[in-house]
């Protein structure tokens, strides 16, 4: 493919004669930029002048670049996942090529967040005032047991393994009334716990943990975990957990709650 003539006029250098009789002779000529011409990939340049050394015309024959098609394939990258590390809380997320540019193997180091504020609650569990228990310590639903009573006397109350888990006790007028564990029978390895609803109606009786318990042939040893049983008001329940524990040869009281009907 050829371009037409480009004319550019460049003044070539000034040349000075000096002719014997004294006279001076300056020459100048002219440049002009002839044909372009694009030749093979892989051939030379050239550059032809087709004018005199006076007034010179450059043709420019330039080679056109490869085509690509018959380029040699380069080799396939990969990138590999190396090690995972958990960074200190506050630290820069990171990621190291431990590799190299073709096949990289990426290092990551990943912060853990900064631990959580506290939470506002306490820890203490205060149960409900109607609690239903499960596996062991299931009474089906039934409110009522065979330890269901008025409180008339102030003889205790004697529960027993084979006894209901929920025993509901009324202080009437001013008895006092108190609860023991007491069965002979082999206790190895026996635990178990009875949830104790209190009621008052009238009266100023007292409600309490008897002393004279059994477990198997031993004597145990009561523990008011939550201190001592509080006072019951006309028209308040309260609700303890009375722990038989023949391993720890131990009866663990626990206040759960007491509320206003």
């Amino acid at each position: 493919m050829m371009n037409k003539p480009i004319k550019v006029n460049v003044q070539t250098p000034k040349i000075t004669l000096q002719a014997k009789a004294g006279l001076e002779i300056i020459q100048y000529g002219t440049l002009t930029v002839g044909e372009t011409t694009t030749l093979a990939a892989g051939e030379n340049a050239t550059v032809l002048n087709s004018g005199t050394i006076e007034n010179a015309v450059l043709n420019f024959g330039i080679p056109k670049g490869h085509d690509g098609i018959n380029g040699k394939d380069g080799t396939a990258a990969t990138i590999t996942i190396g090690t995972v590390t958990t960074g200190e809380p506050g630290s820069n997320a990171s990621v190291t090529n431990v590799g190299t540019d073709t096949a990289a193997v990426l290092d990551i180091s990943i912060p853990r967040g900064d631990k959580g504020v506290d939470g506002t609650g306490a820890g203490d569990v205060i149960a409900a005032a109607d609690n239903t228990f499960t596996a062991t310590n299931t009474f089906d639903g039934i409110l009522k047991t065979k330890s269901d009573m008025q409180a008339v006397g102030s003889l205790p109350t004697v529960l027993q393994r084979g006894d209901s888990n929920i025993q509901t006790y009324t202080l009437k007028n001013g008895l006092n009334r108190s609860v023991v564990f007491r069965d002979t029978g082999d206790m190895t390895g026996y635990a178990k716990t009875f949830i104790i609803s209190v009621a008052r109606s009238g009266g100023t009786g007292t409600f309490s943990i008897g002393s004279n318990n059994g477990i198997g042939a031993n004597t145990p040893t009561v523990y008011m975990v939550d201190g001592a049983l509080p006072d019951i008001a006309d028209g308040e329940v309260l609700k303890i957990a009375m722990e038989v524990n023949e391993p720890a040869n131990a009866i663990f009281i626990y206040i759960l709650g007491k509320v206003a009907l």
